[in-house]
């Protein structure tokens, strides 16, 4: 065992460092093209497609909106970005947004949906959550899938410390582990959960309809003494929900599916039957989600103590 968490740690540094390498390139492109754009840092996920979509089909330019997408394949690295300065605005969930205040001061404008499936490899035998005591389950740590793998093994009873948890941060490299049979059990985020399902592994456990919504766009409060970056803000925020309606009518699927191909490198047999489900649009973060994850990080001594959760939310960006 100790063989193979060695083996699991290596290969998620290589490619943590890879990730940084070119992301970091990207970064120092276009604030030497255009250090006037609006930097937002993003991932191959659900609740940043709209935002790729946006960018893709026009609709971006359509209403004016100066940025540059900076890409990233784990929730760390994006951290890097915004807390150095490279990013204005920033995909994450609201349990690593609140940990950033430790280093600089963000809040949150836009809650966005980010289910996560809990999946099983298909040669594990593992057909029920209850099934995974003394297995493995591969997390971003202090982050929305940590939190749900403590709420999905509460609900089936198992104790937290049965079941080991290696932090694999890249979306796409623990995908790729659970295909082929590397983890035990694997929290996935769209569209990485349904590709696995796809390929028959096992769908033990989803939060899409649970009650909280942790995924959320943040900004540096910086930005706010910037007020053509703030109006850009806003101009985000229109996309980003004209994006939404355009792909729940299926408006460009074949960008869409180019998208999905280029940039969150799904093969195209599989981009081209993948289903999207409809996606709900934003809303401004709820102070229920935010004291929830304000009482889980506290609960296991990581809330930063200069945290303030009445100006974490913020209600002064509006695209209206």
């Amino acid at each position: 065992m100790k063989l193979f968490i060695s083996f699991l740690t290596s290969i998620f540094m290589l490619a943590s460092c890879a990730n940084k390498q070119e992301a970091m390139l990207s970064v120092t492109e276009n604030q030497k093209s255009d250090s006037l754009a609006l930097h937002v840092a993003l991932m191959p996920t659900l609740g940043c497609l709209p935002l790729y979509y946006a960018q893709q089909t026009g609709i971006t330019d359509s209403l004016n909106l100066d940025i540059a997408l900076l890409r990233y394949s784990a929730q760390m690295d994006i951290d890097t970005a915004i807390i150095r300065g490279h990013a204005d605005v920033a995909y994450t969930d609201i349990i690593r947004a609140i940990r950033l205040s430790d280093s600089i001061s963000v809040s949150s404008f836009l809650a966005i949906d980010e289910p996560l499936t809990l999946v099983a490899p298909k040669d594990k035998r593992i057909k029920k959550l209850k099934q995974m005591s003394e297995k493995m389950i591969a997390i971003c740590r202090l982050s929305a899938t940590d939190y749900w793998c403590e709420k999905m093994l509460d609900s089936a009873k198992i104790s937290q410390d049965s079941v080991y948890r290696p932090q694999i941060n890249d979306v796409k490299l623990r995908g790729k582990m659970l295909r082929t049979g590397l983890l035990e059990g694997a929290i996935l985020e769209e569209p990485y959960a349904s590709w696995a399902i796809m390929a028959g592994n096992k769908k033990l456990f989803r939060t899409q309809e649970k009650s909280f919504r942790f995924a959320v766009w943040v900004m540096t409060d910086s930005l706010t003494k910037d007020k053509r970056k703030e109006a850009q803000v806003r101009k985000l925020i229109a996309a980003y929900k004209t994006a939404v309606d355009n792909i729940n009518k299926g408006i460009y699927r074949d960008t869409l599916r180019t998208i999905l191909f280029e940039e969150y490198e799904i093969p195209a047999h599989i981009a081209d039957s993948l289903k999207i489900s409809p996606i709900r649009q934003p809303a401004l973060p709820q102070k229920k989600d935010v004291d929830e994850a304000v009482a889980w990080l506290s609960g296991r001594g990581f809330l930063p103590k200069d945290f303030n959760s009445d100006t974490f939310i913020n209600t002064t960006i509006s695209d209206k």
